[in-house]
């Protein structure tokens, strides 16, 4: 799932494999669901009732048909940071699914860092910052498994 504000601060995360459903969308990017927020999105079901058991404010387009609507409500930022990443996730000719949330992080940093004048100080500031990483790491495999489990078990 992909999100970002005005201001172009991205996040991109593994909602599950297969379809996405409203408890996905709820466990991937529903901390940045708000009264204050504006959702903006395409009519996916899961987001829709997400939206409505939330009660926000939800504008949906349908990408061959509109893409602004009331010259304000749009999906172009999605758009945009989809559309980077699959140009520059293109180099590595294929990434596992396990190392996908790494790619992931890495690219919204990247994103992140390219505003900024003082790249070196912000990787610094944000390694250090996230004392979790070395666990995260660490538990790639275990994650990976519990997002296969679900898919597995339908086979």
């Amino acid at each position: 799932m992909v999100a970002t504000d005005r201001k172009g601060n991205p996040t991109m995360k593994i909602a599950k494999t297969g379809r996405i459903d409203a408890d996905s969308v709820e466990n991937t990017i529903g901390g940045f669901f708000t009264s204050e927020n504006v959702l903006c999105s395409d009519s996916h079901p899961s987001i829709l009732a997400r939206a409505k058991g939330k009660k926000l404010e939800h504008h949906t387009f349908v990408a061959s048909d509109q893409h602004i609507k009331d010259k304000y409500y749009h999906v172009q930022h999605v758009n945009s940071i989809d559309n980077l990443y699959e140009r520059w996730i293109r180099k590595f000719n294929g990434v596992s699914t396990k190392y996908l949330a790494q790619y992931l992080n890495w690219f919204v940093f990247l994103e992140k860092a390219k505003k900024s004048s003082t790249k070196a100080v912000d990787l610094a500031k944000n390694v250090a910052s996230d004392i979790t990483s070395i666990k995260t790491y660490r538990s790639i495999t275990s994650r990976y498994e519990d997002l296969l489990i679900p898919q597995l078990s339908k086979t």
